[in-house]
């Protein structure tokens, strides 16, 4: 099973920090994907990975960050957004936090394209000021090993709510995914930088990238695996150097 922080009491953490100082970060977002898919998608997704990974490995998992900065979803119905200066703060709240107690390698699995700048804001300051501490930002649909799931399935890289993530998505709760209401925007022009009018206008649906009708879980289940075979292989170059 994971061992999750939030299941555990202070002495649990304090035997745990004796034998290692790895921690798992989940960040995600609440925010529209679509006709199809819900609000919790991006958190699901590398929670799903982060699970698998303490489970395989024992490193111990923190509750996520269920928001993000979602500002250019906020034209559709129910989104919510963090500002990116709010993030960018919490993000570096939370690592000191966790530095404090001992914490010094935290891989931080990134659920969502629009938190990464504010992430990275908050370790360029968190890495400046924490000596020895170690993060490593995994953007985990972006893993090369990743991406070449999804182009061999559908001839192009994930993008949001399309195929690859649906596919995802199918492949942890397929109970929430409603294909039958499935909508997207082929041909739409990419543009340089989404603001809520840019999104609204290129893309109506709430999809960008491929049509989400063509989503499999099997091919969700092989994205998971090879993210979690990318991060397995982060934490095991992070075994614990703390002498008992």
């Amino acid at each position: 099973m994971a061992l999750l922080l939030e299941e555990l009491g202070w002495p649990d953490v304090e035997e745990y920090l004796q034998r290692d100082d790895r921690l798992i970060l989940v960040v995600g977002s609440t925010e529209q994907h679509g006709r199809h898919l819900v609000f919790a998608s991006d958190v699901w997704q590398p929670w799903e990975i982060a699970q698998r990974l303490s489970e395989g490995t024992g490193v111990l998992l923190a509750p996520p960050v269920n928001y993000g900065m979602s500002l250019h979803h906020l034209g559709f119905p129910g989104s919510l957004s963090l500002r990116p200066h709010t993030l960018s703060s919490i993000i570096l709240d939370l690592l000191e936090s966790a530095y404090e107690h001992g914490f010094r390698r935290i891989l931080i699995l990134n659920g969502h394209g629009g938190n990464t700048a504010s992430i990275q804001v908050a370790l360029a300051e968190a890495l400046n000021e924490l000596h020895g501490l170690q993060v490593r930002l995994g953007n985990w649909w972006q893993e090369p090993e990743v991406k070449i799931v999804f182009e061999q399935a559908f001839g192009q890289s994930p993008a949001h709510a399309d195929a690859g993530e649906t596919s995802v998505v199918m492949a942890i709760r397929p109970d929430v995914v409603r294909l039958e209401r499935a909508a997207y925007s082929p041909g739409a022009p990419h543009p340089t930088f989404l603001t809520r009018q840019v999104f609204l206008e290129h893309f109506p649906h709430g999809v960008i990238g491929a049509d989400p009708r063509r989503a499999f879980a099997e091919v969700g289940e092989r994205a998971l695996a090879a993210a979690v075979q990318v991060y397995e292989q982060v934490l095991e170059a992070w075994k614990p150097t703390i002498k008992l």
